[in-house]
């Protein structure tokens, strides 16, 4: 019996971000970031999911009630900076935040993340160090995967053009 409700739990869990990105169009670009080393921010329309083996992530939430909202895990600190933006540090962080307007700003070594939707990326990694095989690589519209850029760079969170 433990395990049945167990199970449920977890599905139930697992099918909120699923929901979140149902939510999403044709029409809408994505963005998915492995072994980041540096920053990754996100002014975007839609829903994102991700994780920071170190370092922290801020979201601001600027219409509330507009989607499912966002929620972390694993916080060494959290704090509410305004109403609309909460600040979370620690290791081995977790966050997601599902159809709806938000800006996410995410620092640190281990960064995955996956979005879906429109709006503006802003990519800056740490530059490829002697020590480190690189800093982390990035796709955007299901496209080959690029380093991340040794120095900041903005580009569209859209669909690819000529349609999606």
């Amino acid at each position: 019996m433990r395990r049945l409700v167990w199970l449920t739990a977890l599905a139930c869990m697992l099918a909120a971000p699923a929901a979140g990105f149902a939510l999403a169009d044709d029409a809408d670009g994505t963005l998915s970031v492995k072994a980041g080393i540096g920053k990754v921010y996100l002014n975007f329309n839609g829903s994102a999911v991700g994780r920071a083996q170190r370092g922290s992530i801020l979201v601001t939430d600027p219409v509330a009630g507009d989607g499912i909202g966002f929620d972390f895990s694993n916080c060494d600190v959290e704090k509410d900076r305004t109403d609309t933006t909460t600040f979370c540090r620690g290791t081995n962080l977790h966050f997601r935040a599902i159809g709806g307007k938000y800006q996410i700003l995410v620092r640190g070594a281990g960064i995955y993340l996956s979005a879906v939707g429109r709006g503006q990326v802003a990519l800056d990694g740490r530059g490829e160090y002697p020590t480190v095989d690189s800093d982390g690589v990035y796709s955007l519209n299901d496209g080959a995967y690029k380093s991340l850029p040794d120095f900041g760079l903005i580009l569209p969170l859209a669909p690819p053009s000529g349609g999606a």
